[in-house]
């Protein structure tokens, strides 16, 4: 079977061109030729067509082989150049071929001419592959380049118009000639919005009708995979090709933006020129497309949850706010109720009968309870607001505790005993003397609250190697389940949650004893299980003088326990 070849021949002579046809047509190639005897037409017609091979005479009347030759070079055409003559030296041989001619060949010699023209095509195809992969390699290499340089650009922010303006920066750079669009699904509305573009008029593309290029986006969105097309202007899928035809946009590459199994919208490639896009142009730019969907997802998240955040705040600022004028309003009509029940339960206001004794009692309680809720909200909503700070002052704790223990002579109930377990050496804390008493107090509280027989022992002691003192408020009621630990130092929170519980109040306590112990330096723990009890260890740092020594101890000498059994 004859091989193709298209040959253009550089020579005067018609008759010399002729018998060069006939020598290739004699070694079993279907020649195509054209001949040429002036640069100009060399020229033109190298730039007319392809041609697999160029032969030239060596002398011409109006300029020589090695003219042709060096205007051929000039071009950069990688094609065998094989130079005949009637008559050429050695000397003259060895210029043309240092010129870069591939052969010469004698004009009484042409045997030579198939063998010849066998070996240079054979050669050119060699370094056409060689050029083809090296190209191949290169592009790789540089692909792989890009996409780690997006990589690198595209997560060094969480803003998404960042993200996407280098994403389309680096893109314009690999895909010369082209527009690149960005339209992402709206997770309220669930519309695909316009966000990003390249080498547009933004303002107008976004302007667009929202009909026109859809039914392209939705084939995308519906399929999941990606689809070309030759011509959006003339392709009967396009529902509207105004846009695509004043823009100049012909081929079309959409890919959809997937990440995490979610699709979160559509890149679209335009070439203003026909381009089909090649299996090995579609992987690269899926590949690329999924690095932006990755990065795009993180925006979002990263977006919802901020603006979350920012709800959450401003709810939480406005339910605070809410709470403390409510709070505050409360005090007074509270103070003033618990006011005038006291006054008429101390007969100011007549005799009263043991039955209305009885009732007065109970509001008197009920406010109290009532005033210590209101008291509770208004250190909570105080606390988150930052508007509570320490005040240190001297606190000699020996003082501290025999005073708070004076004020629980005769409050509690036969069967429950109260023991106070300290020593006499205690040193003076710099601390909050108000809210240490306020921890106290809740502490104590609790512990006699959920004790209804049994004990509940307050103790202190100084640790001088860790320079803490140690206080423990335990007690022998009903305990609380280890899960619960940490939940219980949160707002509103209890051990039991329900409706129906057992203990009133509003789940506060807790929650400001460990904010007010972290206010003076100090921690709060506990230990406790369900039916063992509890105990609340509240340890505070000991401040050290200038002189190097603990701060000044008790002036008592001797350790002591005391233990109440106390009637209401």
């Amino acid at each position: 079977m004859s091989k193709r070849l298209r040959a253009l021949i550089v020579d005067d002579s018609e008759n010399d061109a002729a018998l060069v046809a006939l020598e290739l047509r004699r070694g079993g190639y279907d020649v195509t030729f054209e001949r040429v005897e002036t640069l100009e037409t060399m020229n033109s017609a190298l730039a007319k067509q392809t041609w697999d091979l160029v032969i030239s005479d060596y002398t011409m009347p109006h300029f020589s082989g090695l003219d042709a030759l060096k205007s051929f070079k000039k071009t950069g055409i990688d094609l065998p150049f094989l130079m005949v003559s009637g008559s050429i030296g050695e000397e003259t041989a060895v210029d043309v071929m240092k010129a870069g001619a591939h052969d010469y060949l004698m004009k009484d010699n042409l045997r030579r001419l198939i063998p010849s023209v066998d070996r240079e095509l054979r050669e050119a195809d060699v370094r056409r592959e060689r050029r083809r992969i090296e190209e191949e390699n290169q592009r790789h290499w540089h692909r792989l380049r890009a996409l780690h340089e997006i990589d690198l650009a595209i997560t060094s922010t969480l803003d998404l118009k960042a993200i996407l303006d280098i994403l389309l920066e680096k893109i314009d750079h690999l895909l010369p000639s082209s527009v690149t669009t960005v339209k992402l699904i709206d997770k309220e509305t669930g519309e695909l919005k316009p966000v990003a573009c390249r080498d547009l008029n933004e303002t107008q593309w976004k302007a667009v009708r929202r009909k026109e290029l859809t039914r392209l986006t939705q084939i995308v969105l519906e399929n999941k995979i990606p689809l070309t097309v030759a011509n959006v202007q003339t392709d009967p899928r396009n529902n509207e090709p105004t846009f695509a035809i004043k823009e100049g946009l012909i081929s079309y590459l959409g890919i959809p933006l997937i990440a995490k199994n979610e699709t979160l919208g559509v890149i679209a490639f335009y070439i203003k020129e026909f381009h089909w896009f090649s299996d090995d142009e579609i992987e690269f730019l899926t590949t690329l497309a999924g690095q932006a969907s990755v990065a795009i997802n993180n925006s979002l998240l990263y977006e919802r949850s901020r603006q979350q955040a920012i709800d959450l705040e401003r709810s939480n600022k406005i339910k605070d706010e809410f709470l403390g004028v409510i709070s505050h309003e409360l005090r007074t009509p509270v103070n003033v109720i618990a006011g005038y029940a006291d006054l008429v339960k101390e007969g100011s206001l007549g005799e009263i009968n043991s039955g209305q004794r009885t009732i007065l009692n109970r509001i008197v309680t009920c406010t109290a309870d009532l005033l210590e809720m209101v008291n509770g909200i208004l250190y909570a909503t105080s606390l988150e607001a930052k508007a509570i700070r320490a005040q240190c002052q001297p606190v000699d704790i020996c003082d501290f505790l025999n005073e708070l223990r004076s004020n629980y002579g005769s409050s509690l109930d036969k069967g429950l005993t109260l023991n106070w377990e300290y020593p006499s050496d205690l040193p003076v804390l710099e601390t909050d003397g108000p809210k240490l008493r306020h921890i106290f107090q809740n502490l104590i509280g609790n512990a006699i609250k959920f004790t209804k027989q049994g004990t509940v022992t307050i103790s202190a002691r100084h640790n001088s190697q860790n320079k803490t003192v140690e206080f423990k408020v335990s007690d022998t009621g009903i305990g609380i389940a280890k899960e619960l630990h940490r939940a219980i130092f949160e707002k509103f929170r209890q051990a039991d949650s329900s409706a129906s519980r057992a203990y009133e109040g509003v789940g506060l306590g807790l929650y400001i004893v460990k904010q007010f112990a972290e206010l003076i330096g100090g921690t709060v723990n506990v230990e406790s299980d369900v039916g063992s009890g509890s105990t609340f260890t509240i340890t505070i740092p000991v401040k050290v003088k200038a002189g190097g020594s603990d701060s000044t101890t008790c002036e008592q000498e001797n350790a002591f326990e005391v233990n109440c059994l106390l009637d209401r």
